[in-house]
Protein backbone atom coordinates (compact mmCIF):
# COMPACT_ATOMS: atom_id res chain seq x y z
CA UNK A 1 0.00 0.00 0.00
CA UNK A 2 1.27 3.48 -0.87
CA UNK A 3 2.40 5.75 1.88
CA UNK A 4 1.08 9.18 2.73
CA UNK A 5 -2.10 10.92 1.69
CA UNK A 6 -3.93 8.01 0.05
CA UNK A 7 -3.62 6.05 3.28
CA UNK A 8 -4.66 8.86 5.58
CA UNK A 9 -7.51 10.12 3.46
CA UNK A 10 -7.53 13.56 5.04
CA UNK A 11 -4.06 15.10 4.50
CA UNK A 12 -3.76 18.86 4.50
CA UNK A 13 -2.11 20.94 1.81
CA UNK A 14 1.66 21.08 2.40
CA UNK A 15 1.53 24.85 2.51
CA UNK A 16 -0.91 24.96 5.39
CA UNK A 17 0.54 25.98 8.74
CA UNK A 18 1.05 23.20 11.27
CA UNK A 19 -1.79 22.84 13.72
CA UNK A 20 -1.17 23.91 17.28
CA UNK A 21 -1.51 21.09 19.78
CA UNK A 22 -4.85 21.53 21.56
CA UNK A 23 -5.20 21.85 25.29
CA UNK A 24 -6.20 18.63 27.10
CA UNK A 25 -9.98 18.09 26.87
CA UNK A 26 -12.04 18.96 29.93
CA UNK A 27 -14.05 15.75 30.14
CA UNK A 28 -11.33 13.30 31.11
CA UNK A 29 -10.56 11.19 34.16
CA UNK A 30 -7.96 13.65 35.37
CA UNK A 31 -9.92 16.85 34.77
CA UNK A 32 -13.57 15.96 35.35
CA UNK A 33 -13.35 16.22 39.14
CA UNK A 34 -11.70 19.67 39.47
CA UNK A 35 -13.47 21.15 36.44
CA UNK A 36 -17.03 19.86 36.77
CA UNK A 37 -17.77 17.94 39.96
CA UNK A 38 -17.77 20.96 42.30
CA UNK A 39 -20.94 21.97 40.47
CA UNK A 40 -22.41 18.46 40.75
CA UNK A 41 -21.35 16.81 43.99
CA UNK A 42 -22.38 17.64 47.55
CA UNK A 43 -20.00 19.90 49.41
CA UNK A 44 -19.40 17.22 52.04
CA UNK A 45 -18.09 14.91 49.31
CA UNK A 46 -15.91 17.63 47.82
CA UNK A 47 -14.46 18.34 51.27
CA UNK A 48 -13.63 14.67 51.85
CA UNK A 49 -11.76 14.37 48.57
CA UNK A 50 -9.88 17.65 48.84
CA UNK A 51 -8.82 16.91 52.43
CA UNK A 52 -6.43 14.16 51.31
CA UNK A 53 -3.26 14.32 49.18
CA UNK A 54 -3.77 14.14 45.38
CA UNK A 55 -2.47 10.58 45.14
CA UNK A 56 -5.20 9.40 47.53
CA UNK A 57 -8.13 11.33 46.07
CA UNK A 58 -9.13 8.67 43.53
CA UNK A 59 -9.46 6.08 46.32
CA UNK A 60 -11.55 8.47 48.45
CA UNK A 61 -13.85 9.17 45.51
CA UNK A 62 -14.40 5.45 44.97
CA UNK A 63 -15.43 5.04 48.62
CA UNK A 64 -17.95 7.89 48.72
CA UNK A 65 -21.42 6.68 49.87
CA UNK A 66 -23.04 7.20 46.46
CA UNK A 67 -25.64 4.52 47.06
CA UNK A 68 -27.43 6.56 49.75
CA UNK A 69 -26.68 10.04 48.40
CA UNK A 70 -29.64 12.18 47.19
CA UNK A 71 -27.46 13.48 44.34
CA UNK A 72 -26.24 10.04 43.23
CA UNK A 73 -27.99 10.18 39.84
CA UNK A 74 -26.20 13.32 38.74
CA UNK A 75 -22.84 12.19 40.11
CA UNK A 76 -23.00 8.70 38.65
CA UNK A 77 -24.22 9.99 35.29
CA UNK A 78 -21.22 12.30 35.16
CA UNK A 79 -18.87 9.49 36.16
CA UNK A 80 -20.30 7.17 33.50
CA UNK A 81 -19.56 9.81 30.88
CA UNK A 82 -16.08 10.21 32.31
CA UNK A 83 -15.16 6.53 32.31
CA UNK A 84 -17.26 5.06 29.53
CA UNK A 85 -19.69 2.18 30.11
CA UNK A 86 -17.13 -0.65 30.23
CA UNK A 87 -14.82 0.79 32.86
CA UNK A 88 -17.79 2.35 34.69
CA UNK A 89 -19.37 -1.09 35.08
CA UNK A 90 -16.19 -2.59 36.49
CA UNK A 91 -15.09 0.27 38.75
CA UNK A 92 -18.39 1.74 39.96
CA UNK A 93 -21.10 -0.88 39.51
CA UNK A 94 -18.66 -3.63 40.53
CA UNK A 95 -20.10 -6.09 38.04
CA UNK A 96 -19.28 -9.59 39.25
CA UNK A 97 -16.32 -11.13 37.45
CA UNK A 98 -15.98 -14.78 36.58
CA UNK A 99 -12.77 -16.58 37.45
CA UNK A 100 -11.44 -15.51 34.03
CA UNK A 101 -12.86 -12.46 32.25
CA UNK A 102 -11.22 -10.50 29.45
CA UNK A 103 -10.97 -6.78 29.96
CA UNK A 104 -10.39 -6.34 26.20
CA UNK A 105 -12.59 -8.79 24.25
CA UNK A 106 -12.48 -8.86 20.46
CA UNK A 107 -15.93 -7.25 20.36
CA UNK A 108 -14.41 -4.12 21.91
CA UNK A 109 -12.00 -3.73 18.98
CA UNK A 110 -14.35 -4.85 16.19
CA UNK A 111 -15.84 -1.38 15.45
CA UNK A 112 -12.33 0.08 15.14
CA UNK A 113 -10.89 -2.52 12.73
CA UNK A 114 -10.38 -1.25 9.17
CA UNK A 115 -10.25 -4.04 6.62
CA UNK A 116 -9.18 -1.52 3.93
CA UNK A 117 -5.99 -0.52 5.78
CA UNK A 118 -2.72 -2.40 6.20
CA UNK A 119 0.39 -1.81 8.29
CA UNK A 120 2.91 0.68 6.90
CA UNK A 121 6.58 -0.34 6.58
CA UNK A 122 7.65 3.31 6.99
CA UNK A 123 6.02 6.69 7.60
CA UNK A 124 8.49 9.59 7.13
CA UNK A 125 7.44 13.12 7.96
CA UNK A 126 7.31 14.25 4.33
CA UNK A 127 4.52 11.76 3.60
CA UNK A 128 2.18 12.65 6.45
CA UNK A 129 -0.08 15.62 7.19
CA UNK A 130 1.12 18.40 9.44
CA UNK A 131 -1.55 17.80 12.06
CA UNK A 132 -0.24 14.30 12.83
CA UNK A 133 2.31 13.38 15.45
CA UNK A 134 3.87 9.93 15.51
CA UNK A 135 4.81 8.06 18.68
CA UNK A 136 6.40 4.64 19.08
CA UNK A 137 6.30 2.55 22.24
CA UNK A 138 8.89 -0.15 22.86
CA UNK A 139 8.54 -3.12 25.18
CA UNK A 140 12.11 -4.28 25.56
CA UNK A 141 13.31 -7.88 25.82
CA UNK A 142 15.03 -8.13 29.17
CA UNK A 143 16.02 -11.76 28.67
CA UNK A 144 18.20 -12.77 25.71
CA UNK A 145 17.08 -16.39 26.03
CA UNK A 146 14.99 -17.89 23.26
CA UNK A 147 11.51 -18.40 24.66
CA UNK A 148 11.75 -15.29 26.80
CA UNK A 149 10.40 -11.82 26.17
CA UNK A 150 10.25 -10.34 22.70
CA UNK A 151 11.32 -6.87 21.66
CA UNK A 152 8.08 -5.28 20.43
CA UNK A 153 7.40 -1.90 18.84
CA UNK A 154 4.04 -0.19 18.42
CA UNK A 155 3.87 2.94 16.23
CA UNK A 156 0.79 5.19 16.25
CA UNK A 157 -0.20 8.42 14.48
CA UNK A 158 -2.03 10.95 16.64
CA UNK A 159 -4.39 13.41 14.92
CA UNK A 160 -3.83 16.55 17.00
CA UNK A 161 -7.12 18.06 15.81
CA UNK A 162 -9.41 15.25 16.92
CA UNK A 163 -7.06 13.30 19.27
CA UNK A 164 -7.90 10.11 17.37
CA UNK A 165 -5.15 7.51 17.14
CA UNK A 166 -4.29 5.28 14.18
CA UNK A 167 -2.04 2.26 14.51
CA UNK A 168 0.64 2.53 11.84
CA UNK A 169 2.62 -0.58 12.58
CA UNK A 170 3.26 -3.15 15.26
CA UNK A 171 6.27 -5.42 15.04
CA UNK A 172 7.48 -8.33 17.13
CA UNK A 173 11.17 -9.04 16.72
CA UNK A 174 12.88 -12.44 17.05
CA UNK A 175 13.53 -13.81 20.50
CA UNK A 176 17.09 -13.77 21.77
CA UNK A 177 18.13 -10.31 20.52
CA UNK A 178 21.07 -8.96 22.50
CA UNK A 179 21.24 -5.54 24.11
CA UNK A 180 23.20 -3.80 21.34
CA UNK A 181 21.04 -5.43 18.66
CA UNK A 182 17.96 -4.01 20.33
CA UNK A 183 19.45 -0.50 20.44
CA UNK A 184 20.37 -0.76 16.76
CA UNK A 185 16.84 -1.93 15.89
CA UNK A 186 15.25 0.96 17.78
CA UNK A 187 17.51 3.45 15.97
CA UNK A 188 16.78 1.84 12.59
CA UNK A 189 13.02 1.95 13.13
CA UNK A 190 13.19 5.58 14.20
CA UNK A 191 14.81 6.37 10.85
CA UNK A 192 11.89 4.64 9.08
CA UNK A 193 9.07 6.31 11.02
CA UNK A 194 10.72 9.56 12.17
CA UNK A 195 8.78 9.42 15.43
CA UNK A 196 8.24 12.58 17.42
CA UNK A 197 8.50 10.55 20.64
CA UNK A 198 10.03 7.12 21.22
CA UNK A 199 8.84 5.73 24.55
CA UNK A 200 11.06 3.11 26.18
CA UNK A 201 10.24 1.38 29.44
CA UNK A 202 12.81 2.34 32.04
CA UNK A 203 12.12 0.49 35.28
CA UNK A 204 15.09 -0.37 37.49
CA UNK A 205 17.87 -2.07 35.49
CA UNK A 206 15.91 -1.57 32.26
CA UNK A 207 16.98 2.08 32.30
CA UNK A 208 20.19 1.09 30.49
CA UNK A 209 18.23 0.85 27.23
CA UNK A 210 17.10 4.47 27.35
CA UNK A 211 20.54 5.54 28.58
CA UNK A 212 22.20 3.77 25.68
CA UNK A 213 19.89 5.44 23.17
CA UNK A 214 20.31 8.87 24.74
CA UNK A 215 24.12 8.58 24.79
CA UNK A 216 24.62 7.02 21.37
CA UNK A 217 21.80 8.05 19.02
CA UNK A 218 19.56 10.94 17.99
CA UNK A 219 16.40 9.00 18.90
CA UNK A 220 13.94 11.28 20.82
CA UNK A 221 13.72 9.02 23.86
CA UNK A 222 11.04 9.39 26.53
CA UNK A 223 11.49 7.15 29.56
CA UNK A 224 8.44 5.39 30.98
CA UNK A 225 8.82 4.09 34.52
CA UNK A 226 5.82 1.84 34.34
CA UNK A 227 6.00 -0.93 36.92
CA UNK A 228 3.89 0.73 39.61
CA UNK A 229 1.21 2.02 37.20
CA UNK A 230 0.72 -0.99 34.95
CA UNK A 231 -2.62 -2.05 36.49
CA UNK A 232 -3.83 1.39 37.57
CA UNK A 233 -7.38 2.06 36.36
CA UNK A 234 -6.47 5.56 35.22
CA UNK A 235 -2.89 5.55 33.96
CA UNK A 236 -2.29 1.83 33.55
CA UNK A 237 -3.32 -0.65 30.87
CA UNK A 238 -7.03 -0.47 31.93
CA UNK A 239 -6.92 3.24 31.11
CA UNK A 240 -6.90 2.25 27.43
CA UNK A 241 -10.54 1.22 27.87
CA UNK A 242 -11.66 4.84 27.85
CA UNK A 243 -10.28 5.43 24.36
CA UNK A 244 -11.31 2.01 23.06
CA UNK A 245 -14.83 2.28 24.43
CA UNK A 246 -15.23 5.68 22.76
CA UNK A 247 -13.77 4.35 19.48
CA UNK A 248 -10.91 6.83 19.34
CA UNK A 249 -8.61 4.38 17.58
CA UNK A 250 -8.22 2.96 14.08
CA UNK A 251 -6.57 -0.43 13.63
CA UNK A 252 -5.49 -1.76 10.20
CA UNK A 253 -7.00 -5.20 9.65
CA UNK A 254 -6.49 -6.06 5.97
CA UNK A 255 -6.48 -9.83 5.87
CA UNK A 256 -4.06 -10.15 2.94
CA UNK A 257 -2.05 -7.06 3.85
CA UNK A 258 1.34 -6.79 5.56
CA UNK A 259 1.27 -7.02 9.32
CA UNK A 260 -2.02 -8.92 9.58
CA UNK A 261 -0.47 -11.67 11.71
CA UNK A 262 0.98 -9.05 14.04
CA UNK A 263 -2.35 -7.32 14.63
CA UNK A 264 -3.96 -10.71 15.29
CA UNK A 265 -1.25 -11.48 17.85
CA UNK A 266 -1.88 -8.13 19.54
CA UNK A 267 -5.64 -8.72 19.73
CA UNK A 268 -5.04 -12.19 21.17
CA UNK A 269 -2.81 -10.73 23.89
CA UNK A 270 -5.42 -8.11 24.74
CA UNK A 271 -8.11 -10.80 24.93
CA UNK A 272 -5.95 -12.64 27.49
CA UNK A 273 -5.59 -9.55 29.67
CA UNK A 274 -8.28 -9.45 32.34
CA UNK A 275 -9.55 -10.90 35.57
CA UNK A 276 -8.36 -14.23 36.90
CA UNK A 277 -9.55 -15.26 40.34
CA UNK A 278 -10.57 -11.65 40.95
CA UNK A 279 -7.12 -10.24 40.13
CA UNK A 280 -6.42 -8.04 37.11
CA UNK A 281 -3.49 -9.41 35.13
CA UNK A 282 -2.26 -10.68 31.79
CA UNK A 283 -3.14 -14.35 31.74
CA UNK A 284 -1.68 -15.25 28.33
CA UNK A 285 1.78 -16.55 27.49
CA UNK A 286 2.90 -13.05 26.45
CA UNK A 287 1.73 -9.48 26.88
CA UNK A 288 4.55 -7.72 24.99
CA UNK A 289 2.21 -6.23 22.34
CA UNK A 290 -0.16 -4.95 25.01
CA UNK A 291 2.72 -3.32 26.87
CA UNK A 292 4.11 -1.72 23.70
CA UNK A 293 0.73 -0.20 22.83
CA UNK A 294 0.31 1.01 26.41
CA UNK A 295 3.78 2.65 26.38
CA UNK A 296 2.79 4.34 23.11
CA UNK A 297 -0.56 5.55 24.49
CA UNK A 298 1.19 6.93 27.57
CA UNK A 299 3.62 8.79 25.33
CA UNK A 300 0.81 10.31 23.27
CA UNK A 301 -0.84 11.62 26.44
CA UNK A 302 2.43 13.25 27.46
CA UNK A 303 3.05 14.67 24.02
CA UNK A 304 -0.43 16.18 23.73
CA UNK A 305 -0.17 17.74 27.18
CA UNK A 306 3.23 19.23 26.38
CA UNK A 307 4.73 18.31 29.77
CA UNK A 308 7.51 15.99 28.59
CA UNK A 309 10.50 16.71 26.39
CA UNK A 310 12.32 13.98 24.52
CA UNK A 311 16.01 13.49 25.26
CA UNK A 312 18.23 13.64 22.19
CA UNK A 313 21.68 12.14 21.86
CA UNK A 314 24.44 13.45 19.59
CA UNK A 315 26.50 10.45 18.48
CA UNK A 316 24.46 8.24 16.10
CA UNK A 317 25.49 4.63 16.14
CA UNK A 318 27.85 4.75 19.12
CA UNK A 319 26.78 2.16 21.71
CA UNK A 320 30.07 1.82 23.56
Amino acid sequence: MALGRSVIGHAEDEGQAAAVLPAPPVNTRSSLWPERWPAIALQVCIDQVEAVPPDLQAEVKRKLPCGTCPEKTRCLTAKRKELGPLLYGREILTDPQSSETSLFPFSLFAPMLRTDLAMLPAYPKLTRPRHEKVVSGWDIAWSEKVGGDRLVRCTVALDTRTMRKRLINIQRYPEGMRYKQQLQQIELDHARYEDDFVVVEADAAQVIWSQGLEDGTDVPVVRHRAAEDKLDLQSGVPGLLIDFDNRRWIFPYMEDGPGFEEIKAMLAEFAAFGYQDGKLQGVGAHDDCVMALWHCWWGMKKLSSGIVEAKLGTQPGNYA
